[in-house]
């Protein structure tokens, strides 16, 4: 397996000023790529312009704004690659990240990478071990970023595509539908960097609540809980502790109480110590939480 079989799809919305800075880090590659797809989701900024000087190096497609469901599906629809790897347009790509990655990918279906804080020192990096996934921990809290996935085409015709009716974690439903058929896992290396942007869906608890909730519902529908009851108890009870996170960070402590009280009701057992940052999570989060409330501890944003 090489990175000269994969197309990179990248979609972007008034980014003009960062999808340059993604382009970049994949020409940067030490395993250069197939091809790389821009997929512009109506953009009204100067992202054209900007993408002008890559004319014959990237495919520029143009749709309206549908969401970014709707731009990676496109982008898929349009991919030549027997690999699908996916860029956001505020993130970048260590320059080993197809090398490595490819060459881990043995075994395995879909394969990500850990995370490093862009912009910053771009890390180094030997070799890194594989981490595989089962469905069951993916079911309780998701384990990948879009912007690190590599994933076989030809595992698409037996999952599926993003679901444009989802405007939350569209990515997530899409891994809990290959993990379902496929194995995958992570490649334990800092190789995508991720930037965190203001209102970047990870700091709107309201929405992700909703999204998360909707990808539960969708796997109460077609049954693939398969009786177990209590695995389907605690990912309702993650998806409640994961958005009071949020909303705690966000200054809404209020919101961030009633969601941790919701997670306790759904599964009241501790988690295990892989799923949270640290241990006792909730219950540490709940002084924290008053403490905000009252005032008497400032918000930390996330």
């Amino acid at each position: 397996m090489n990175a000269f079989c994969v197309s990179v799809i990248i979609p972007t919305f008034n980014s003009g000023a960062l999808v340059t800075q993604a382009i970049e880090s994949v020409f940067a590659q030490t395993l250069p790529a197939l091809e790389v797809i821009v997929v512009d989701d109506g953009s009204n900024d100067d992202t054209r312009r900007r993408l002008a000087m890559y004319e014959g190096r990237v495919r520029y497609l143009f749709q309206e704004n549908k969401g970014v469901a709707a731009a990676r599906n496109l982008g898929l629809r349009e991919a030549k690659g027997e690999l699908i790897a996916f860029l956001d347009a505020d993130d970048v790509w260590h320059p080993r990240k197809l090398e490595l990655q490819t060459a881990a990918m043995r075994g395995l279906a879909m394969i990500g990478t850990r995370l490093f804080d862009w912009p910053g020192k771009i890390p180094h990096v030997d070799e890194g071990s594989v981490q595989r996934v089962a469905w069951d921990r993916l079911a309780v809290r998701n384990y990948f970023v879009t912007s690190s996935v590599i994933l076989r085409r030809d595992v698409l015709a037996r999952a599926g595509t993003f679901d444009t009716h989802l405007h939350g974690p569209e990515d997530y439903d899409l891994w809990l539908r290959i993990a379902q058929v496929v194995p995958v896992g992570n490649l334990m290396l800092p190789l995508t960097g991720y930037r965190t942007t203001p209102g970047s869906l990870s700091q709107q608890g309201v929405n992700m609540r909703a999204g998360l909730r909707r990808i539960l519902r969708k796997l109460d529908q077609r049954n693939a809980w398969r009786g177990r009851w209590l695995l389907r108890r605690k990912a309702y009870s993650y998806c409640n502790f994961a958005c009071a996170y949020m909303e705690g960070a966000a200054g809404r402590p209020a919101r961030g109480l009633a969601q941790l009280a919701e997670s306790v009701f759904w599964y009241p057992l501790p988690y295990r110590r892989r799923e949270v940052r640290f241990s006792l999570a909730r219950l540490r989060m709940w002084p924290m939480m008053i403490l905000r409330l009252l005032g008497l501890r400032a918000p930390v944003r996330a």
